[in-house]
């Protein structure tokens, strides 16, 4: 394969790697690409106490419906010496514990952490042709009358289900109420009879169970709703405040699921549910969320050292940026400065000192260092005792600057122990030596390049976004590497010599 094939596939294939492990974790694992969002994480935690009878016991609790809008975060399962497992059935999902020979009051807790970051009713899929009609004789004309009173007075399909909802009540006195209620014990019997008179409308309903989120430290109770697919989209309705309610507000289990709780082996059983929440930012729920899914883009990742680690890894993210702006301004526009990645640690002192700070600093410095350096050339030492002794020169000037801020009163003075010793060691004994070859213009325009490439690296680097995705979705570097490769190859006219090209181009 010829060297320019080589390029374009390798700068392809980077492009691809890193463009598509980014698209993953914002779609499949709900990576945010912005910081600072938070999301409302809710724990729901059952407690579930019975009479054993001596004998072995089975608990069985069905679970919540779990799709894609919500996400696990944690879960816990606390029944000391009690086996237990996740059981997938047709209908749903079920909790099951299981010991021998257990007597007396037994009490078992499950807990999960969840957070919702998708919409619920946009995973329900879209109902398909009409719905089936139930009744006939008395009961389809008491029903037919009932729809043709709410249709009197409402606007919207919303408006009809709301008004039938409230026709419908339990203290009703009404003569076809009365008819279709008529031996009807439970509520989810009646919303079921509400569900086919709806259908005598064209509409589609369903009843299922659900627990409100809502509050914190508060018991609650599971509660009977009923789901209707009216203006093109479903929606859940509470049958006693004939309100619509957010599906992101309630927890739904599945259809027909029969007993929430079932145990065998014991009697006097009963289940407390309670719910509170708390807010997470949204990119540690997405990495907790991946972890839970035993995600392996997230197992061996940087997410997985210790925290102390990962801050580390945070600052190291972002020295590839600033590399970047040094190919952009040294291949592209042409400025000059002094060494290649001098202005790259000097943008990370700049961070622990501040940008103004850190350029006074910097000036102080190397115009000192240079003063000192100039009267060692006359001493004709060698190169590595002169390096040295520059050295020690710079930090006798650290210690001057320390101690002299300290005593006026002026703490930002201490932040020069931020910079790099060798480094600046090193540029004063650089742009010594051009000084005495190519004299003072250039020293200027190479340390005020170096100055101008490291202000904007910096004012990059500290940028909430840049560092947010830098951190989230280290896999850009590999699409960084690809930019920076490319512009490798790029051997045209850089913006600063345009102007000195220009009488060619009228000729």
């Amino acid at each position: 394969m010829k060297t320019r094939s080589q390029f374009y596939v390798l700068v392809g294939i980077l492009l691809f790697i890193g463009i598509s492990l980014t698209l993953y974790k914002k779609l499949a694992l709900d990576f945010t690409l912005t910081p600072g969002g938070t999301e409302t994480v809710w724990q729901i935690q059952a407690r579930i106490q019975f009479d054993a009878e001596g004998g072995p016991a089975k608990i069985s609790l069905t679970l919540p419906q779990v799709d894609k809008s919500r996400k696990v975060v944690f879960s816990e399962n606390l029944a000391q010496d009690y086996k237990y497992k996740i059981i997938e059935e047709d209908k749903g999902r079920k909790a099951v514990w299981s010991r021998e020979d257990v007597q007396g009051i037994q009490t078992i807790y499950l807990r999960a952490d969840f957070y919702q970051p998708g919409s619920a009713e946009a995973s329900m899929p879209k109902p398909q042709g009409n719905p089936e009609e139930k009744l006939d004789g008395p009961l389809k004309l008491a029903a037919e009358k009932i729809l043709l009173k709410a249709r009197e007075s409402a606007a919207t399909d919303l408006d009809i289900v709301i008004k039938v909802l409230g026709q419908m009540n339990a203290e009703s006195t009404s003569s076809n109420v009365l008819t279709l209620l008529e031996g009807l014990k439970y509520r989810s019997e009646r919303m079921k009879q509400v569900g086919n008179v709806l259908a005598l409308n064209g509409m589609h309903s369903k009843v299922v169970r659900g627990l409100r989120l809502q509050g914190k430290y508060t018991q609650r109770s599971i509660s009977t709703f009923i789901q209707v697919y009216a203006g093109d989209k479903w929606l859940l309705l509470d049958p006693d405040a004939l309100t619509e309610i957010p599906f992101k507000e309630v927890v739904l289990w599945p259809d027909d699921t029969g007993g929430l709780l079932d145990v065998y082996g014991g009697k006097e059983s009963r289940i407390d549910l309670s719910v509170t929440s708390t807010r997470k930012s949204g990119g540690q729920l997405a990495v907790e969320a991946g972890r839970k899914s035993s995600s392996a883009l997230i197992d061996f990742s940087i997410y997985s050292l210790p925290i102390q680690e990962q801050n580390t890894f945070k600052l190291l993210l972002l020295i590839p940026l600033g590399a970047l702006v040094v190919v952009i301004l040294r291949n592209l526009v042409g400025i000059r400065t002094s060494g290649t990645f001098m202005p790259i640690l000097i943008a990370l002192t700049f961070m622990q000192t501040t940008l103004l700070l850190g350029l006074l600093l910097f000036l102080v410095v190397v115009g000192v260092g240079l003063i000192m350096r100039s009267y060692l050339s006359h001493l004709n030492l060698l190169l590595v005792p002169r390096i040295a002794a520059v050295l020690v020169f710079v930090i006798i000037i650290f210690g001057a600057i320390g101690i002299a801020s300290h005593k006026l009163g002026w703490e930002g003075g201490l932040a020069i122990t931020f910079f790099p010793m060798i480094i600046l060691s090193w540029t004063i004994e650089r742009m010594s030596i051009l000084w005495e070859e190519e004299g003072p213009r250039e020293v200027f325009v190479q340390g005020s390049g170096s100055l101008l490439t490291a202000s904007l690296a910096y004012l990059l680097m500290i940028n909430s976004h840049v560092e947010h995705l830098a951190f989230n979705f280290p896999e850009l570097l590999l699409v960084l590497l690809a930019i920076i490769i490319m512009i490798g190859s790029y051997s045209g006219f850089r913006l600063v010599e345009l102007n000195r090209f220009e009488p060619m181009t009228r000729e």
